[in-house]
C-alpha cells in the first residue's frame, strides 16, 4: 500500500475508533444519568419514615429515633454512688419547646470495660425526680445505672402536664398531646442512657410508679429493643369500648391494656401494695391478665401505694431476671 494511503486509512480508522468511543461515552453519561434521576425519583415518591403517628387506637414513635444530644453534669457522690445532672430537647408541645431534665445514678463499678446494665425509671404522676432518689438509689446499689427524669410541667422541666380527659381536647385539635410525648420523653431517656459511657446499651429496662408506669409499659411496647418492663403500683384505666371513634381511639391509644400483651417475649413484672387505695389491687390484676408470658405479678402486704420495702427482694430478682435472662 503506498503511504499516502495508508496514512489515509489509518486517519478514518483513528477518526471512526474515536467517534466509537465517543458513543460509548455518551452511553455511560446517558446510563449515570438515568439511575441518578430514578434514585431522586424513588427518594421524592417512597413514604417518608414518620416519627410520630396513631395507627388506629395504637401509639406509634418511630424506633429510628435521633439520640438528643444530652447535657451530663457532675452532681454529687457517696462511696458506691456518682450522681449527675442531665438535660436534653424533646419534641415540642404545640409551639412549646420541651427541655427535660433528669439525674443519672451511675455505680462506680462501671468502666468503658465493664458496662452495667441499666434502668430508666420513671416517676408517678406530679412526682419529681428528687422524689424518686430514694428508689433510684436503690436500683443503683443493685449495680445498675439509673437515669429519672421530671416529666412535662413538674420540678425542673417546664410546659404543661395534662391530665388525659384536658388532654383529649389538645389531641381532637390535631396537636400531638402530652400523655402522647410523655411515652416518647420515656424513649429518649432510653435513647440517651444507651449513649451513656459505661452503661450496656443493649441491656436496659424501663421501671415507673403509678402513671409513670403507664408510659414506661407503652414505651416498652413500641421499642422492642428495650429489655423488659416493671410496673410498681400501676394498672390500665379499662376504657369502655363504646365511646365515638375519635374518642375511642385517643383513650385506647394512652390505656396500658392496649398495650400489655405486646411487651412478649420480653418479660413484664407488675408490684402491687395490698392496701393500695389509689389503683386498687384488682385493676392491677386486670391488666394483668391480659399480658403475655413472661410476666409476673408480686402483691407486697400491708402496702399501698408506691414502692414499699416489702417490694425490695422481689425488684432486686426481677431486675436480675430481666438482665440476666
Amino acid at each position: 500500500m503506498e503511504p499516502e494511503k495508508k496514512y489515509k486509512t489509518l486517519f478514518v480508522y483513528t477518526i471512526m475508533d474515536l467517534i466509537i468511543k465517543k458513543k460509548h461515552l455518551y452511553y455511560l453519561i446517558g446510563i449515570i444519568i438515568v439511575v441518578i434521576l430514578l434514585f431522586f425519583f424513588t427518594k421524592l415518591n417512597s413514604p417518608k419514615q414518620t416519627v410520630y403517628r396513631l395507627d388506629g387506637d395504637t401509639l406509634f414513635y418511630s424506633p429510628n429515633r435521633e439520640t438528643p444530644k444530652f447535657n451530663q453534669d457532675y452532681f454529687y457522690t457517696n462511696e458506691s454512688i456518682d450522681v449527675y445532672k442531665i438535660n436534653f430537647m424533646s419534641r415540642n408541645f404545640s409551639t412549646y419547646e420541651a427541655r427535660i431534665y433528669g439525674l443519672l445514678f451511675l455505680p462506680k463499678t462501671e468502666t468503658k470495660e465493664n458496662k452495667v446494665s441499666g434502668v430508666v425509671l420513671l416517676p408517678g404522676g406530679g412526682g419529681s425526680k428528687e422524689g424518686e432518689t430514694r428508689l433510684a438509689l436503690i436500683i443503683a446499689n443493685f449495680g445498675y445505672a439509673v437515669l429519672t427524669i421530671d416529666q412535662r410541667g413538674i420540678g425542673q422541666t417546664e410546659g404543661y402536664y395534662l391530665n388525659p380527659n384536658q388532654d383529649f381536647t389538645v389531641f381532637s385539635k390535631g396537636i400531638e398531646p402530652i400523655q402522647h410525648l410523655s411515652v416518647y420523653d420515656a424513649l429518649l431517656s432510653y435513647d440517651v442512657l444507651k449513649s451513656i459511657d459505661g452503661v450496656d446499651p443493649k441491656n436496659i429496662a424501663l421501671v415507673g410508679e403509678s402513671m409513670g408506669a403507664r408510659y414506661a409499659t407503652i414505651a416498652t411496647a413500641i421499642d422492642l429493643s428495650i429489655k423488659g418492663n416493671i410496673a410498681i403500683s400501676s394498672a390500665g384505666f379499662h376504657i369502655p369500648q363504646n365511646l365515638p371513634p375519635s374518642e375511642q381511639n385517643y383513650y385506647n391509644s394512652i390505656d396500658v391494656d392496649n398495650y400489655v400483651d405486646k411487651i412478649s417475649p420480653r418479660p413484664i413484672y407488675m408490684l402491687h401494695g395490698s392496701n393500695d387505695t389509689v389503683i386498687p389491687l384488682k385493676d392491677a390484676r386486670e391488666t394483668f391478665a391480659l399480658a403475655k408470658e413472661p410476666k409476673k405479678f408480686f402483691v407486697a402486704q400491708n402496702c399501698q401505694h408506691g414502692y414499699c420495702e416489702a417490694m425490695y427482694d422481689e425488684l432486686k430478682n426481677d431486675l436480675k431476671e430481666i438482665f440476666m435472662g
